[in-house]
C-alpha cells in the first residue's frame, strides 16, 4: 500500500513547477522573470514537501470557503 505521499508525488508527477518559488507552470512561459521550469519529480523532496502542502492548504481553504457561500 503506497503512503499518501507516494500518491500525491504520482498525482503531481509531470507537472513543471518554477525552481524559484514552486508555482506551477500552467500556460506560463515565464516565472520570477525566469523561464526555469522543472517536472514535479525532479524536484528535491522538501520542495516536492512544499508543494504538497501548499495544496492541501488549498483545498481546505476552498472547502471553507464552499461551506460559508453555500451554508454547508
Amino acid at each position: 500500500m503506497k503512503s499518501l505521499f507516494e500518491q500525491y508525488q504520482e498525482e503531481f508527477h509531470g507537472i513543471d513547477y518554477c525552481c524559484y518559488c514552486l508555482e506551477p507552470k500552467g500556460n506560463k512561459w515565464h516565472c520570477c522573470h525566469e523561464n526555469h521550469f522543472v517536472p514535479f519529480e525532479d524536484l528535491d523532496i522538501q520542495d516536492q514537501k512544499e508543494v504538497i502542502e501548499g495544496e492541501i492548504e488549498f483545498a481546505k481553504w476552498q472547502s471553507e470557503h464552499q461551506e460559508k457561500m453555500y451554508g454547508r
